[in-house]
Order: structure tokens, then sequence, then C-alpha cells
């Protein structure tokens, strides 16, 4: 992995090299995939974008986090989360990640991050909040598997 990636990078060393790369993307496969560590299978995908000379690279969820120590651990657990449960609730990092990415407006982000705040876990959404979530979410998954890289 380290020798693959530095051979798509501007630098010639691992310790530079790695601070070139950013999380451009994730997404959940639909059929397992081979990382550029050649790992098979990974169905957590992360793409990964060298900001000085625009390289990407698809590496499963570990290696992004164990090699780059990027972020999509925290990503991953909240898609899957809603995956099994519509009405569940995305985490902070995935609501900003959908709605950098323009997955969701300004109100909606502001909706989804005033409604996981402990007060609304104790009460409980209405039921009008709770079908506005849901439809987030759904709209949120199905970005997640359009998204394929970029």
């Amino acid at each position: 992995m380290v020798e693959r990636i530095i051979a798509r990078s501007v630098a010639d060393n691992w310790p530079q090299a790695k601070r070139e790369w950013s999380l451009a993307d994730v997404y959940l496969a639909d059929e397992p995939r081979r990382c550029l560590c050649s790992h098979y299978p990974i169905i957590e995908c992360c793409v990964i974008r060298n900001r000085l000379n625009g390289n990407k690279a698809v590496v499963g969820n570990y290696c992004v986090k164990r090699f780059l120590g990027l972020p999509s651990g925290p990503l991953f657990q909240a898609f899957k989360r809603i995956m099994k449960d519509r009405g569940a609730a995305l985490n902070q990092a995935a609501v900003e990640y959908a709605h950098d990415r323009g997955w969701l407006t300004d109100e909606e982000r502001d909706f989804y991050l005033n409604t996981i705040r402990p007060f609304y876990r104790l009460r409980g959404l209405s039921p009008k909040q709770r079908a506005w979530r849901v439809d987030i979410n759904e709209r949120v998954l199905a970005r997640l598997r359009a998204s394929r890289g970029g």
C-alpha cells in the first residue's frame, strides 16, 4: 500500500506523500472490490484524492484509517446504522459529509444537527420530524449508493 501511494504522489517518501491525500468520497460497494493494497474483499470503499496532482485511488476503510489516518470510520458507522433503521440518526460527521456534497440543504443540515442533541434522544421526535428524518436518510442512502468515486 505504502509503495503504491508513493507512486501516485508528488513526494517520494511516505511521511510527505501521505499528507498529500484526502478523503474525497466513500461508498458501500454493491459487489466486493479489491483495495489498492490488494486486499479482497472490500465493501466499505474510500476514494482518496491527491491534492497536489489530482490522482485518485480506491482503498478499503481499514487501509484509509491505518495508513493515512483519514476519518472514514464514523461515516460508515452512521450509514450502516440508517441502512438498518431508516429512522435512526446520522452522526455529525455524516451530516456534514452529506451537506458538503450538496446532498442536504442548509435547512436539512440544521434540522438534523438540532435533532441529534441529547434532548431529542430523551424526548423523541414528533411524527413529522421522524418522517422528515426518514426522508433525508433515504435520500442520503440513495446518493451514497450512486456515489462511486468522486
